[in-house]
This record gives C-alpha cells, sequence and structure tokens, in this order.
C-alpha cells in the first residue's frame, strides 16, 4: 500500500527576523545587558520539525515555501498530488481577506487540508461580526461596539461603562494592541480611536476591558471537539513598555513577537491552569468548545476569554488555525493533555486524510479550468499543467 503524501505549505518572503538576531549576535536587549534572550527557532526550522513529525508516522512529507506567488501555489499544488496539504499559509499578498482564499483554492481543486474553511477563517478574523455571532448564540462576550471609517470617533452616547480597550476590528497575532489600547476616560477614548482608524486604515473595535485572568483554551478535533487543559497568561505587576508606559494586563503585539521587548517580560505563561478548580474549568472548556462549533472551526483552534470579578468567562477572540510551532501556547496545551507535540501535529493530519478517504471521486470541476486559464495568462501562457 502507497504511503499517504503530505504536502506542507507555507509562506515566507521577507528575510526572517530571528535570522537578524542571529546575524546581529543579539543576547540581550538594550534596557537589561544581564538578561539572556532566550533563542527562538526560525520558522523554517519549526517546519521542519512539523515535517518530522508527520515524517515519524510513516507518510510522505515535503514542505514547500510558496514565496507569496500564487503561480507556485497552484504549480506545487497540481504537480505533487498530496494526498493532503498541510495549510501553513496565514497570510498572502500582505493582505488579510487573502488568508481565506488560498483554502478557497483547495476546495475548488477538490484538494484535502488541514485546518478551518474559508468562512470559519473569514468570520473569527472579522472580530465583530463573530462577536455578533456568538452572543445570538447565547454565549458571554464583552459589550462594545464598532467605529467604522465614515463615523471616525465613538458616538457621544457611549453606553459603555470604563476601562474601554479599543483593537483593530479586523487584524490579528496582537496586532495593533500596546500600552495605550486600554483607555479610562474620553479623551483617552478619542485618540485611540483616531489612531486606529487613522494610522492602521481599519474600524475600531470599542469592548469593555474585562480586568481579571486571561485564559486560553485550544481545542483538537471534531467528533466530538476536545478541549485541551487550560492555558494561561499571568500578568507581572508594575510592568511598563519600551518607553516606560504602564502596561495594562493586556498581550500587546510586543509581548507576542519581541523577545527583547520590555513587554514580554511583563508575563509569563502557566499550563495546566491548577487554582481555578473542576467546575470552573469545565464550565470555561464547555464556552469554549461552543464557540468553536458555533464559527464552523474544524480540526484545531484556540479560544481566548477573561474572567470577570465573579470567575464569569467572556469570550475575546476564536484563534483558527493558531500557530502550531512547539513552543507556542497550543503546544503546551497539547503536552498537558498526555499527547507529544508529534502525535497532535499527526492527529491534525490525520483528520484532513479522513475527509481525503471518504470524499467521492469526481472529474474536475469547470471552476478548476477557470483557475488554469487564469494561471496560464499570469504566467505568460506558460501552461502549469
Amino acid at each position: 500500500m502507497a504511503r499517504a503524501r503530505v504536502l506542507i505549505l507555507w509562506n515566507q518572503l521577507d528575510d526572517d527576523v530571528v535570522e537578524l538576531w542571529r546575524r546581529d549576535g543579539r543576547r540581550s536587549p538594550d534596557w537589561d545587558p544581564n538578561l539572556i534572550v532566550e533563542p527562538w527557532d526560525t520558522v523554517a526550522e519549526e517546519i521542519e520539525q512539523i515535517v518530522e513529525c508527520v515524517r515519524e508516522a510513516g507518510y510522505d512529507a515535503k514542505a514547500v515555501n510558496i514565496r507569496d506567488n500564487f503561480e507556485t501555489l497552484m504549480d506545487t499544488v497540481r504537480s505533487e498530488r498530496a494526498d493532503v496539504v498541510m495549510n501553513l499559509i496565514e497570510w498572502f499578498h500582505d493582505d488579510l481577506e487573502h488568508e481565506t482564499h488560498v483554502p478557497a483554492m483547495f476546495e475548488l481543486l477538490n484538494q484535502s487540508y488541514t485546518g478551518n474553511r474559508p468562512l470559519a477563517l473569514s468570520l473569527c478574523q472579522k472580530k465583530p461580526q463573530a462577536k455578533s455571532l456568538l452572543a445570538a448564540a447565547g454565549l458571554p462576550v464583552p459589550r462594545g461596539l464598532l467605529v467604522d471609517l465614515k463615523m471616525g470617533r465613538a458616538p457621544d452616547d457611549l453606553a459603555l461603562n470604563y476601562p474601554l480597550i479599543v483593537k483593530p476590528a479586523f487584524d490579528d497575532a496582537s496586532g495593533g494592541i500596546d500600552a495605550g489600547s486600554v483607555v479610562r476616560d474620553r479623551a483617552s477614548l478619542d485618540k485611540r480611536v483616531e489612531l486606529v482608524v487613522g494610522a492602521h486604515k481599519m474600524p475600531a473595535l470599542i469592548e469593555e476591558f474585562i480586568e481579571g485572568r486571561e485564559i486560553h483554551c485550544a481545542i483538537l478535533g471534531n467528533s466530538p471537539p476536545t478541549p485541551l487543559p487550560l492555558y494561561e497568561m499571568r500578568f507581572k505587576p508594575n510592568g511598563v513598555d519600551n518607553e516606560g508606559r504602564p502596561l495594562p494586563n493586556i498581550i500587546t503585539y510586543r509581548a507576542k513577537w519581541d523577545p527583547y521587548s520590555r513587554d514580554y517580560y511583563a508575563m509569563e505563561s502557566k499550563c495546566p491552569v491548577d487554582d481555578l478548580g473542576d467546575d470552573l474549568s469545565a464550565r470555561i472548556q464547555a464556552v469554549a468548545v461552543r464557540a468553536y462549533l458555533a464559527l464552523g472551526c474544524r480540526d484545531y483552534a484556540r479560544v481566548d476569554m477573561r474572567l470577570d470579578a465573579q470567575g464569569n468567562p467572556y469570550i475575546l477572540e476564536v484563534n483558527p488555525n493558531p500557530d502550531l510551532a512547539d513552543g507556542c501556547a497550543f503546544a503546551q496545551c497539547v503536552r498537558a493533555s498526555g499527547r507529544t507535540y508529534a502525535q497532535a501535529i499527526q492527529e491534525i493530519v490525520g483528520y484532513a486524510l479522513d475527509r481525503a478517504r471518504n470524499k467521492p471521486q469526481r472529474e474536475p470541476a469547470p471552476s478548476e479550468n477557470l483557475l488554469r486559464e487564469y494561471v496560464a495568462q499570469r504566467s505568460g501562457g506558460r501552461s502549469t499543467r
């Protein structure tokens, strides 16, 4: 019996920032030369580790960086003829909307792939729409409102209670979140909304800020989805950012992506969370699974929540296709569940393989011929067959 073929697709065009750090010999942040920064893997190294996990299961695995090129993406999918594509493409052409178009192309080509479908990806990316659906499903979300580009500022009759948090409505990975995102008066609110709408060119989502503990619930699987042990981001007191501004208890962009920043060291993770009690932990996990189902997620996702003063969970966002790198939150939850990292990667591939084995075979649809013609035109008439 032929071994299943798994094609792992990722997308990186610019130099890896980790390579730049290594090249510069950076070991310590400027603000504390005695602090040694733990080394990070490059994206290529993270992908190679995933390749090895897939091969451990006995599958043929190949990784391809499509380098932000649609022709490369199409040519690779068609020439490799893989049983499953592992979709690790998180952005395309520097346009948030295009992230959903990649799996949509897989659907048109009848290509089985891992992770969430286009609709779930699109809904989760659009925070206001996702919050509306979650609320309609009876799930707890912070009260809030949207300031679109035409409005430009929050209404005078705000009807929300301070403190508030202001976020770019359609960004992810903590984009646009920093020490100034939490506001406690009208002047600060107007200034922050102006920044989001003006600098980010994006509607601003204003929400009541839930000041309690931040708990994340990773979910794996489909029938039924399995909530993994909970993960908490704990905030250290009196944190400041690189400009000396006091940090509210939030995960800023720098805290997530810049290990040389003060933000990064203003928090620490805990997994599993062992002081919530069984009843509250089970309630948080149940809310996470309901959110996963309400937004049509599949295979894996992470639901981020905060607890209010009474211990009630509120959903901040649902992250479809969260980062699968070994050092990230999802991997910590996987290990806390008793799985190895490799087992979780293999489970995710297995869901897509099951779909590939159970789908009916068919002739190429007319839409596939349109895609071929489009690629041929873009490549100067060169055949992509």
